[in-house]
């Protein structure tokens, strides 16, 4: 959609690599928009699993994803106690409806928990630094009963 009277001034295009939240906020509502028409409905949310110290609560770790259209995404993931973390994520996703997870990571962040915990390779990529991989994994997640639901 242009913005300028004149229809033969081409767009500004703007390249960076921190955009502010405004154009986040914009790009993120177009998608979402675009995706109501075609799917019929909007869900996209965020979710975040957080680690903190005991004593001071000051974040260490944990996981940052987001839930939309039956899929939950693993943007960020680290910290020690990974299983406990997934678990947790993966449960709140299946709450949501996801029925299945994808992420990426790369062969020297530890996928193989991420094998541990049923995820599958769909496909590696190399990377840098050279050597290195990038892996995109998926796994299915099977829907909670209604019971599971009120008893977390």
């Amino acid at each position: 959609m242009r913005t300028t009277q004149d229809e033969s001034e081409p767009p500004l295009i703007t390249l960076t690599d921190a955009p502010s939240a405004r154009a986040e906020a914009v790009i993120h509502e177009g998608l979402g928009r675009y995706n109501q028409e075609k799917a019929g409905y909007r869900d996209s949310h965020p979710l975040a699993v957080l680690i903190s110290e005991p004593t001071h609560s000051k974040i260490v770790g944990g996981l940052l994803g987001r839930t939309s259209l039956g899929l939950f995404f693993i943007d960020v993931f680290g910290h020690g106690v990974g299983s406990l973390i997934l678990d947790r994520a993966e449960r709140e996703a299946r709450k949501r409806g996801c029925t299945a997870a994808t992420l990426y990571t790369i062969a020297f962040q530890a996928p193989g928990i991420y094998e541990r915990h049923g995820y599958s390779v769909l496909g590696k990529i190399e990377c840098d630094p050279p050597g290195a991989t990038r892996i995109c994994m998926s796994k299915k997640l099977r829907l909670m009963q209604l019971s599971q639901v009120i008893n977390m």
